[in-house]
């Protein structure tokens, strides 16, 4: 049985409100005190919940950095008192607001290397209490030996690691061997936490985790520090307070106030932060604290002596993180739940049966006006779905649902009218974006093109189905298209069995077409190695990709005829493209770029001369390149970009000695360079060219070009 929108909306509606709204007063006028102390009791466990994730969020990565920097130190003992030290300390605290500084101190003679984030507000700092450097946000401290062989303690005032805004120098009075966390953490095999003290940088509270590192031997080495500022669990305990008049409170393990937050008022100065054994001036607080220590329950009532009010608390210790369980206590007055519970069950009726009456009625104009539309949209697409695309379909609606599907449906008739003149789906997707007809016709314009090809594809693809072979090319082609087309939106022209061809500055102009195509070509090989490393359950991979990269101008549009129309780029230099990949395969590299693009992105990109050839198919001479890196990469994602300059400058000079036609030295250099090279085969091939050179050596004229014979 099928029943009209606008009867089936109306009457259901209609019923669901009045089942609901019968339900729902009912329910409140009934329980309306269990619903305030049970909402109350959901407040402060919810509250209570939220304060142990933020205070865990705030503790247990200072315990994370402090084992993992114990842990880098044992590792590579050497590193911390390095520059690079400083550097990696800076990066493991970077981000965490709730660390005001991480240390190391050594035990054999004092020394002290410590990373600290300027707290916001800091305005003076060091030993002379100086003003802190405008742009500084970290400091870097050390307390080392200096060239003249006595200790000196330096700040070193910086706006980024390595980026200095101002240098201190003074005596060293400060020696971190006689500091409680130290002492503490030499006594412990974990993690040491300190007790609550005042920093004396920032004059604001705070606490210390330290562990202890040991040298091989197990004697001593050091101990490392975190402070933690404890401003972070103050916010915490202000989001989480309950109501006007709520208030909460953190005791340490003798039941000493830590921190407060209450009611503005006659206790205003006492919403900061506390240490020690202060009094809290508050007396529901007292009370509460009182209570609570005579009877622990995680939920209790209490009223108050001087204005008799029932109060509803709840306390108890949060989960032990590093030694860390301080008690957390919530107070929240009973008539802030039940006052507007009871004049809310008493209006809502009067309420809520006006709201029903008005509802339905709108309900049911708007159901009569979604259904005419709906029908008008239905009726157009049937046409569409028989290909009747005469007449134009307009129509506008304040629903925006069906305003934007009446659009679609219009949008799509006009689109369809030109669907025959293109067959790749991004073509068509651009057509019926922009709704205008497509015409034949192309222009001259500087492309940068890549060709790509997987080694040993079809090897690895004789015995695949065409089915598990297409599921599992298409996770390639999507990892590489998302590469291609997110660095400097590349197009891809086509794929041919496993390769690809894409280019880049067409259709959109882009001129920095060359340095994007490189980075592209880096990205898809990364992006091969992340897919390979989630698909060892597949017999297809891993797969290694070459990848060929040329420049020149190109004519680049809309051929073919005007039923079968293809968006691509012609020309030698698409052909020369294509030939540069394939010498991938004789000199064992991945990325093969040509002179024109070597000359424009030497700037940028870690580049290797590997030959100067004449593909087969072409006649004009051109130097190749290997392309290595990205060098404003400092992630080193893909390669180690400071090793890889290391291994090409002693390439440059086996090459020097080539160029210079020294075959017999150029020989041995080559042989002694193939121990460390990371491109072997290519190496070999110099090796096996001087051996031959030494024998039999070439021409006066010799202008170094290889003619190659194959693909």
């Amino acid at each position: 049985m099928k029943i009209r929108l606008q009867i089936g909306v109306t009457a259901a509606f209609t019923t669901i409100a009045v089942v609901m709204l019968g339900v729902t007063v009912a329910f409140l006028y009934n329980s309306n005190r269990n619903l305030a102390l049970q909402t109350a009791r959901a407040e402060m466990e919810s509250a209570r919940q939220k304060s142990v994730d933020g205070l865990i969020n705030v503790i247990l990565p200072v315990g994370q950095v402090v084992t993992t920097t114990a842990d880098m130190i044992n590792s590579f003992p050497g590193a911390i008192s390095e520059p690079t030290g400083g550097s990696v300390m800076a990066s493991q605290i970077k981000g965490l607001s709730q660390i005001y500084g991480l240390f190391f101190g050594f035990e054999e003679d004092g020394r002290f290397f410590q990373v600290v984030q300027i707290p916001e507000g800091l305005k003076t700092f060091g030993p002379n209490n100086s003003p802190i450097p405008d742009q500084s946000r970290i400091i870097y401290r050390t307390i080392d030996y200096a060239m003249s062989g006595s200790k000196l303690d330096t700040y070193l005032y910086q706006s980024d690691w390595g980026t200095v805004t101002g240098t201190e120098y003074s005596e060293v009075t400060y020696d971190p061997r006689s500091r409680t966390w130290y002492e503490g953490a030499k006594q412990k095999d974990g993690v040491f936490v300190s007790p609550f003290y005042t920093f004396n940088s920032t004059n604001k509270p705070g606490v210390t985790f330290a562990k202890r590192v040991m040298n091989p031997d197990g004697s001593l080495m050091g101990v490392v520090g975190v402070d933690l500022t404890l401003e972070s669990v103050t916010r915490i305990l202000g989001d989480i307070r309950i109501g006007e008049e709520g208030r909460v409170f953190m005791l340490d393990r003798e039941n000493r106030v830590l921190a407060y937050n209450g009611p503005y008022g006659s206790n205003r100065n006492e919403t900061l932060f506390k240490i020690g054994n202060r009094e809290i001036k508050d007396p529901i607080v007292s009370r509460a604290i009182t209570h609570w220590s005579n009877h622990p329950d995680t939920f209790f009532e209490f009223v108050d002596e001087t204005d008799g009010k029932k109060h509803l608390a709840s306390a108890a210790a949060i989960p032990e993180t590093f030694g860390v369980s301080p008690v957390l206590g919530l107070i929240v007055p009973e008539d802030e739940f039940v006052g507007d519970i009871k004049a809310t069950t008493q209006n809502v009726l009067k309420i809520a049966t006006a709201i029903l009456v008005f509802t339905i009625i709108l309900i049911a104009i708007i159901s009569r006006m979604l259904s005419r539309q709906i029908n008008a949209v239905a009726e157009e697409a049937e046409k569409i779905g028989q290909f009747d695309l005469g007449g134009d379909f307009n129509m506008e609606s304040h629903i925006y649902e069906v305003d934007a599907l009446s659009k679609a449906v219009a949008n799509m008739k006009l689109s369809l009218k030109s669907f025959g003149a293109y067959v790749p789906a991004d073509v068509v997707k651009s057509i019926m974006s922009d709704g205008n007809p497509v015409e034949i016709g192309g222009e001259s314009r500087e492309l940068s093109i890549m060709f790509t090809d997987i080694e040993g594809f079809t090897a690895k693809t004789e015995n695949y189905s065409p089915t598990d072979l297409a599921h599992e090319l298409s996770n390639y082609f999507a990892a590489m298209e998302q590469q291609i087309t997110i660095n400097g939106n590349g197009t891809i022209d086509k794929y041919i069995g496993d390769a690809i061809m894409a280019f880049w500055n067409a259709p959109t102009s882009d001129p920095d077409h060359v340095d994007h195509a490189c980075k592209a070509a880096l990205a898809c090989r990364l992006a091969g190695r992340r897919l390979n490393s989630i698909s060892q359950d597949s017999s297809l991979f891993p797969l290694y990709t070459r990848f060929g990269l040329h420049t020149d101008q190109v004519v680049v549009g809309n051929v073919g005829s005007e039923h079968r129309l293809q968006y691509t780029a012609l020309g030698e230099a698409v052909n020369l493209a294509s030939r540069i990949e394939g010498l991938n395969k004789i000199y064992g590299t991945r990325i093969l770029v040509s002179d024109a693009v070597a000359k424009r992105a030497s700037d940028n990109f870690l580049l290797r001369y590997v030959d100067r050839v004449v593909p087969l198919g072409t006649s004009v001479p051109i130097d190749i390149f290997e392309l290595i890196g990205d060098r404003d990469d400092t992630t080193n994602a893909l390669v180690d970009i400071a090793a890889q300059e290391i291994e090409i400058a002693a390439w440059d000079a086996c090459m020097e000695l080539y160029h210079d036609q020294k075959w017999a030295e150029a020989h041995d250099a080559f042989k002694t360079h193939l121990e460390a090279a990371t491109t072997p085969k290519l190496v070999e091939i110099y090796i096996e060219r001087c051996r031959e050179f030494v024998d039999h050596p070439p021409e006066k004229n010799w202008d170094e070009v290889n003619h190659l014979t194959r693909k």
